[in-house]
């Protein structure tokens, strides 16, 4: 007998290079769990790539049809769904995931809106999903037929003649009866793609963020693998692993457990054997700053951070928030930059309810002077399944928002031989009872320049020290914001165009949204680069395009700030001087030009003062009487990093700017040291 297929899909956009270029871990929990439990009656297939499931479409109609639903694919998903169902109505349509309303109410809507799904699996999937095989088995795989007969599906609801029927909402008591995808094998083919692996370690989150999905109550229960599950999950992605530096830890609080202590001396035994990897993305403990330090202290390139999202209390108090107190994510903060290989970051998110533009540049303050790498400053979403999209907290805290188009969430596929375009729409908040309009692109324009002049310490040497005179660097910020005499005829080009987009193509309706970017003429250009941009990784990237710009208008910044505290002095201004040429011959074209050696001379001793991290006085430091040649150069784990860099991100629009974005600093910029032989050079 032959058995019926079940396909499993977490689809991503790929016309501008891959939006979600990571494994598909999640869908695969749902693939390793219902094929351990039902693998001998049917035949499970897992899917990444639209081509490759529009490609198997051709041949097969499954039997299923599932997929995870993010805010990132829900369109591309629903349209494969929609001509699926039509081609064949007995294909049994099914979606879950996070990207779900919890209001009764919204989800009767979702599914009137959506009619070719016929069953959606909420909370955790694999218990709900395999339920729902073994019901749709009773009922000879008629979904009319299990409808008929009112069945409650565990974690499932589904339309039945307009009613909404759902069943118990069930989480797994022990995650570690759900084989491993990684140690099964299902993630194999992946590996040859150029993706990131991912790897969970526990689930669930013990706070309950108003705009989190993960801030349901049903998930406030933490749960955790086995350890020897783990290790082995470590050594199996690193024996496998081709040209990917970097691995995601999914958890939503790593650090913050005992056992994470564990996990982390997994980790650093697999970097010490593997060389691998160099990248470490997870989210840092929201508490136990202690522990944290620990974990953080057995790894190298780490990225970590404490996100606070805001630092008012009224606007904490409106999304359900408690922060990390000031002195733990300071401990933390602080820490990760002692570690030469880890990079630090905050997280700020402008437009929350009771945000407002006084609160927002004081959020910003905060995190750029607690000294982070990098601050990652997004627009609030309107995520569907959280406390913050419902009707309720729009009205309370009057919320207007516009929709758009996701930046890198479009293309045009071709499936049963036809050509269609798809965009994902999202919905952000554009102001509020306490945020108006001017203010938000006010703001948006200060995000702008924290992005480019501070992020990724493109300026790092030159902001230690302003720390180290007593100077914020958030005050230097602000004077390049209010001095726009100071730019150049390209930084002016590139602002206005920022702002431009920023309040451009906004639409009412998602509907106006979708029938704007889904014309012809208008698709083309946004598949193309033209339009649709994430506008702080694209604006930021044209920033660093022009360097010498860039620098001119940073050290022109410092001395007119420095001069309005009166603290410029001769001493300090001869620092700069060659602080200028010091930052223009290590971070200039490093991304394009990683084999050549740059040198320069300076009458600084930059060996020395590297060694302090650059946090110096100039007014009580002396000058070497004889001035110092420096080489500055790539060395092979960079020109390696770089590579693989350009590779992963090379069909992106804005590759520089992923590159910028999710990389470790210490990996693009270029080393120095003193001259000692001759060799080709460029001098400066």
């Amino acid at each position: 007998m032959i058995k019926k297929e079940i396909w499993i899909s977490d689809l991503t956009h790929s016309e501008q290079g891959l939006y979600s270029a990571t494994f598909p871990l999640g869908a695969s929990y749902i693939f390793a769990y219902a094929k351990q439990e039902l693998g001998s009656e049917f035949n499970f297939k897992l899917f990444k790539f639209p081509t490759h499931l529009a490609d198997t479409l051709d041949d097969i109609s499954p039997a299923m049809l599932c997929f995870s639903n993010f805010s990132w694919n829900i369109e591309l998903s629903y349209k494969f769904a929609y001509l699926a169902k039509q081609r064949n109505p007995n294909v049994i349509i099914v979606f879950g995931g996070p990207n779900f309303p919890t209001n009764q109410d919204e989800k009767l809507e979702f599914f009137q809106k959506r009619p070719a799904i016929d069953f959606y699996v909420e909370s955790e999937g694999e218990l709900g999903f395999v339920d729902l095989v073994r019901s749709l088995k009773e009922h000879d795989f008629s979904a009319d037929a299990l409808k008929i007969n009112d069945k409650k599906v565990i974690n499932t609801c589904y339309l039945y003649e307009n009613k909404l029927i759902s069943g118990p909402i069930e989480r797994i008591k022990d995650i570690n009866v759900i084989p491993s995808p990684i140690l099964s094998g299902a993630l194999d083919d992946f590996f040859d793609h150029p993706l990131v692996p991912m790897i969970e370690t526990t689930r669930g989150c013990p706070f309950s963020c108003s705009f989190c999905a993960d801030g349901l109550d049903i998930k406030n229960k933490v749960n955790r693998y086995d350890l020897q599950r783990t290790k082995e999950e470590l050594y199996y992605i690193a024996k496998k692993v081709k040209n990917i530096n970097e691995l995601i830890i999914t958890d939503l609080n790593f650090g913050m457990y005992k056992q994470d202590l564990n996990t982390g001396k997994l980790i650093a035994e697999v970097q010490g054997i593997y060389d691998y990897p160099s990248i470490i993305d997870a989210p840092a403990g929201k508490n136990k700053p202690e522990r944290v330090i620990e974990t953080a202290s057995m790894l190298d390139g780490w990225i970590m951070g404490a996100s606070i999202q805001s630092t008012d209390p009224d606007v904490l108090k409106a999304i359900k928030r408690s922060n990390i107190s000031s002195n733990a994510y300071q401990q933390i903060i602080d820490f990760g930059n002692t570690i030469e290989t880890n990079e630090t970051y905050t997280e700020i998110i402008l437009g929350l309810p009771e945000d407002s533009k006084k609160t927002h540049l004081e959020s910003l303050r905060f995190g750029v002077d607690s000294n982070v790498s990098s601050m990652r400053m997004y627009q609030a979403i309107m995520l569907s399944g959280t406390e913050m999209a419902s009707n309720e907290d729009r009205k309370k805290y009057g919320l207007k928002t516009k929709f758009r188009t996701m930046a890198g969430c479009i293309g045009i596929y071709d499936i049963y031989g036809e050509k269609h375009p798809v965009a994902e729409i999202e919905e952000i908040i554009v102001s509020s009872n306490t945020l108006t309009p001017d203010d938000y692109s006010d703001c948006r324009i200060m995000n702008l320049i924290i992005r480019a002049f501070f992020n990724n310490g493109i300026f790092g040497e030159t902001h230690a020290m302003l720390r180290s005179i007593g100077v914020s660097s958030f005050d230097c910020l602000m004077y390049i914001k209010e001095h726009p005499e100071l730019y150049s005829e390209r930084i002016n080009e590139i602002l206005a165009s920022f702002l431009e987009e920023t309040i451009k193509d906004l639409f009412d309706t998602e509907e106006e949204a979708q029938q704007y970017v889904l014309s012809p003429k208008i698709i083309k250009s946004y598949i193309g680069g033209d339009l649709g941009n994430n506008e702080l990784a694209l604006y930021s990237t044209l920033m660093f395009e022009e360097f010498d710009d860039m620098c001119d208008l940073m050290f022109e910044s410092v001395k007119g700030m420095l001069k309005q505290k009166g603290l410029l002095s001769q001493k300090i201004e001869n620092y700069l001087l060659d602080l200028k040429l010091f930052t223009t011959m290590s971070k200039k074209d490093s991304l394009t030009d990683t084999k050549s050696v740059k040198r320069a001379t300076f009458r600084y001793n930059f060996e020395e003062i590297q060694k302090v991290k650059f946090s110096i006085d100039p007014n009580t430091i002396s000058v070497p009487t004889i001035p110092i040649q420096f080489d500055f150069f790539h060395n092979q784990e960079q020109q390696k990093h770089i590579s693989n860099a350009m590779s992963l991100y090379s069909n992106h629009t804005n590759s520089t700017g992923k590159i910028l974005n999710n990389s470790s600093m210490r990996l693009i910029f270029r080393n120095f040291n003193k001259s000692k032989r001759k060799q080709p050079v460029t001098v400066e």
